[in-house]
């Protein structure tokens, strides 16, 4: 008896590693499949100065773009910004475009209108890895009491990402 249960375990198991298995090959054959319509992203991420007299603040960004794609996604952006000596943390949103090559520009603003405009672009077409990069970036938003554009560049500090096609 213990002979014909230990057949029975040793086939149910056999049975379950060959569906583990082909489970298995058609997930990689749906992910080689999902790959074809990747999308570019794009995400800048640091902090500059912006000088401007009595509203000179450090401004700091992360911003995460969706370039080029086949989804509804495709030219949003969303992110965070700082204006650090002005107190003001805000979530933003937009769109991104793509001047010459590899030359990126985000223009984001925050949803409740504090952060109206704002627009990033990287400096140089040529985007190395880690915090080497150049970022230029104007915004505006309330210095004062009234809404005031103050721009500046991180320097080569901001982290520049691109992936995808």
């Amino acid at each position: 008896m213990n002979t014909i249960r230990t057949k029975h375990w040793r086939k149910l198991i056999g049975l379950f590693a060959l569906v583990t298995i082909i489970v298995a090959v058609t997930a990689s054959g749906n992910r080689s499949a999902a790959a074809i319509g990747s999308s570019e992203q794009v995400v800048f991420s640091g902090v500059g100065f912006a000088d401007a007299g009595d509203c000179s603040t450090p401004v700091g960004f992360w911003i995460w773009c969706e370039a080029d794609s086949e989804n509804p996604y495709a030219g949003r952006c969303s992110g965070a910004m700082y204006l650090y000596f002005r107190g003001i943390t805000k979530g933003v949103k937009g769109t991104i475009s793509e001047g010459p090559d590899h030359i990126y520009t985000m223009t984001v603003h925050s949803n409740d209108g504090v952060i109206s405009d704002a627009s990033l672009h990287n400096v140089s077409p040529t985007i190395t890895r880690g915090p080497t990069n150049w970022v230029d970036f104007s915004v505006t938003a309330p210095c004062g009491g009234s809404p005031t554009t103050v721009s500046g560049s991180t320097g080569p500090t901001a982290v520049v990402r691109v992936t995808g096609p």
